[in-house]
């Protein structure tokens, strides 16, 4: 305890002492027993009562020294008796009730502060290169690398700070991908799972509660399961997901369900890299070469020329007029342009800006939007009123999404159409939904092999995957 604090109990204590001694009979003049007030029009003269001794002044607040009192030396100043025996009991009593030393708060704050601010400095030496302007000096490079250093320089700040002052206050950390970065951190193997015992998953969704933010999974244990089909998932601090195969009007639907803790966690990648390389990859591959957790085939991009699409808040194609599109934002949310809309590339470009858009595919039709299914008769691209195997990306809530496929596994050959499906996604309260590409395309990976069965046991190779990511560094990675 503080002297500061040490002070104020002792002055409350002798507060009180003078409050009860002033209640307390005297022991040299006794009070005798109340007698009844006259009435006003008594003329008696009242009866004398012996005065009471003058009770001793509360104090209220430290009393400061008199001139001659301050002119003596320390050791002559005496600390008042009551005074004493209070002090010393304080502290006998602290020392028996075990009590540790009060932290200097201020003290630990200012010490963890410059901690902080030295580990900052440190990395920052460190991980920024001179020559970082010069290198992205040219158009929108120079943007990006700022923006990415910021960034990187922001999360490394904010974890710095919650282990500095770890003992004083529970900061979270903040995990966050880098929009530039085209591998993300490698997920920890021991994350993985797989099970057939729903107990397990509701063990994973209850330790994962902070994370899911008060959200509602779709995956429940009273799902009518494909037969035989085991449950896979991942789960850290900063993503959980769970796949499963349920059996719905004769059909078998392969689902994956998502919850993240930051948007940069949703990503896009490219075979090759780049726009237009003109690489194709197996699905499989691909999200084992970027690290993904769970990955699902995206709008086969390079196959036709229909739609917008951006990769890294950059517009490479706007021919909007006969699909649809899905934007994806840096903030993890699925925003959508009608076929017709956005027609002009400033337009579009505009779009992109406003919305803090990173990726944008293009296939579709739309299957929900604001929760309600959306019926299609016509569309240019997929087999919108035949059977066939699908692939379709919805948002339920946020930073929470859910990946499905539909194909034939086992005795089970019926596939859904179009509006089917529509209707599947909104009956599960997914806010929007989208198709993508799908026929033998229509895959979900995970830990390099398909969970889904592909049509004709057999992967196709493909332009480009939607994938997740976990957020939290592994080892030998700076956050």
């Amino acid at each position: 305890m503080s002297e500061n604090d040490l002070d104020q109990r002792l002055d409350d204590i002798l507060k009180e002492f003078a409050e009860n001694s002033s209640r307390e009979p005297s022991p040299t003049a006794l009070r005798p027993a109340a007698q009844p007030r006259p009435a006003s029009g008594n003329t008696a003269a009242p009866e004398t009562r012996p005065e009471p001794a003058t009770p001793p002044t509360p104090r209220t607040r430290r009393e400061e020294p008199t001139a001659d009192a301050a002119a003596q030396p320390p050791e002559k100043r005496e600390e008042p008796a009551p005074r004493r025996r209070a002090r010393a009991e304080m502290r006998q009593s602290e020392r028996e009730a075990g009590k540790k030393p009060v932290v200097n708060i201020a003290s630990t704050l200012k010490a963890g502060l410059a901690l902080v601010a030295a580990v900052s400095m440190l990395w920052a030496l460190v991980n920024l290169h001179p020559d970082t302007t010069k290198t992205a000096a040219a158009g929108s490079g120079t943007r990006k690398t700022k923006f990415d250093m910021a960034e990187r320089m922001n999360v490394f700040t904010a974890n710095a700070a919650s282990d500095a002052l770890a003992d004083l206050v529970y900061i979270p950390k903040v995990y966050t991908i880098p929009e530039n970065d085209l591998v993300a951190p490698k997920p920890n193997p021991a994350c993985f799972g797989e099970t057939d015992d729903p107990a397990v998953i509701e063990a994973l969704i209850e330790r994962s509660a902070e994370l899911l933010e008060g959200q509602e999974m779709i995956w429940n244990r009273d799902i009518v399961r494909f037969q035989g089909s085991t449950m896979r998932y991942y789960c850290d601090d900063t993503l959980l997901v769970v796949t499963w195969k349920e059996l719905r009007d004769n059909s078998v639907l392969t689902m994956a369900e998502v919850k993240m803790a930051d948007g940069s966690q949703l990503r896009r990648a490219l075979a090759g890299n780049s726009y237009g390389s003109g690489v194709r990859m197996k699905a499989t591959d691909m999200a084992s070469a970027v690290n993904a957790v769970i990955a699902i085939n995206g709008d086969f991009y390079d196959y036709r020329q229909l739609g917008i699409t951006a990769y890294q808040r950059q517009l490479y194609r706007n021919n909007p007029a006969l699909v649809d599109t899905a934007f994806f934002t840096a903030g993890g949310d699925m925003l959508f342009s009608h076929r017709g809309e956005l027609m002009g590339e400033g337009e579009a470009q505009a779009f992109i800006e406003r919305n803090d858009v990173v990726f944008a595919v293009a296939f579709g039709p739309i299957l929900v939007e604001d929760g309600q299914a959306v019926q299609t008769l016509s569309y240019p691209v997929g087999e919108i009123v035949n059977q066939y195997s699908r692939a379709a990306i919805a948002q339920k809530d946020h930073l929470h999404y859910l990946l499905m496929t539909a194909g034939q596994e086992g005795n089970y050959i019926r596939r859904p159409t179009t509006n089917e499906l529509a209707g599947y996604l909104a009956a599960w309260g997914v806010q929007r939904a989208y198709n993508l590409d799908g026929g033998q395309t229509a895959t979900i990976a995970m830990q390099g092999t398909t969970v889904n069965r592909v049509d004709w046991d057999n992967e196709r190779t493909m332009s480009d995957i939607i994938y997740f990511a976990t957020a939290q560094p592994g080892e030998g990675e700076n956050p």
